[in-house]
């Protein structure tokens, strides 16, 4: 065998178990930091398998060619489920939601009330919200959009707050999180009541630990929804290839990207020079069907605002 040749099948296997490792991040449930922060590029690491699989096909390199087989078989039954629209249409009243990160308070508030009104924005949630941030969203006509609110406005990234088309009432913050989580029960004009969240667990980097604390007190405080529709508008600190966020969907309520098979809608890192590569921005629903999702930028925010168009069960 020439040393090319030896290379070559070396490189193809190389990219073959790059492949399985991202397959290993979907499925692990490690708590071990750099795995969690490497989980959230699994399926780019997926790609290793296809480029293995073709490295070795054209070396004639058969055993490697059925591994780099699996390995793709492996990544498809991970990530295809996102790419397939599941369930029927709701058909009950039809509401736009839109989730937004603006960075410490910096994002362009005159933007993102543009955005509400060129989307017809029913719910709006908003992560890392300070005052200075609160007075701007004011000062930019937020309340004539939206005129009911609950806000929990706080430095840096610690503050959250939702503002609605309809009334909001029974409001509500979970102790024992680092950022500000909320909900609220929002009333529609047919008289059905709506639970509300705006969240924002804290990313897994730097205290691993706290992440996945407050990941799993986020599942249980979902999972105590029990009945009735519910809309979750969030910055999540993690992706669908972290356990973690599957464990979240494990109840009652589902990914609107998933409903209509967006796959990946990647909203962070925004204004790069390079196009945002991780989705850690979420809309999840519970008596809803999504019709579409799609993202808008907001200038001097580090995330993609992410837009849900739906309608209640």
């Amino acid at each position: 065998m020439s040393w090319g040749r030896r290379i070559t099948i070396g490189f193809g296997w190389a990219a073959v178990v790059v492949g399985l490792f991202g397959v290993y991040l979907h499925v692990s449930s490690s708590t071990v930091k750099l795995l969690i922060l490497l989980a959230s590029f699994a399926p780019y690491l997926m790609l290793g398998g296809v480029l293995g699989f073709v490295v070795l096909a054209i070396a004639r390199h058969w055993v490697g060619v059925a591994v780099g087989g699996l390995v793709i078989g492996a990544s498809v039954a991970t990530q295809l489920p996102g790419y397939l629209p599941n369930g029927t249409p709701g058909a009950g009243p039809a509401m736009t939601v839109m989730q937004t990160n603006i960075l410490f308070g910096g994002g362009d508030a005159g933007v993102v009330v543009d955005e509400v009104r060129r989307n017809g924005v029913d719910l709006l949630t908003v992560s890392e919200l300070t005052d200075d941030a609160l007075t701007r969203l004011d000062a930019a006509g937020v309340g004539s959009e939206l005129p009911h609110r609950y806000v929990a406005p706080g430095p840096g990234g610690s503050g959250t707050g939702m503002w609605s088309r309809y009334p909001l009432d029974e409001h509500k913050r979970y102790d024992g999180f680092a950022l500000a989580q909320l909900s609220a029960r929002m009333l529609m004009p047919d008289g059905q009541a709506v639970t509300v969240f705006a969240l924002h667990p804290v990313p897994p980097y730097p205290v691993t630990e706290q992440w996945v604390s407050e990941m799993r007190r986020v599942e249980q405080i979902l999972a105590d929804v029990s009945s009735g529709p519910a809309i979750v508008g969030a910055d999540m600190n993690s992706t669908t290839d972290h356990s973690l966020f599957r464990d979240v969907l494990s109840t009652r309520f589902e990914n609107a990207a998933g409903q209509v098979g967006a796959g990946i809608v990647p909203t962070f890192p925004a204004e790069k020079w390079y196009p945002a590569i991780i989705g850690i921005d979420h809309i999840l629903l519970a008596g809803a069907r999504a019709e579409s999702v799609r993202t808008v930028e907001i200038p001097h925010a580090d995330h993609l605002a992410i837009i849900a168009d739906l309608r209640l069960d």
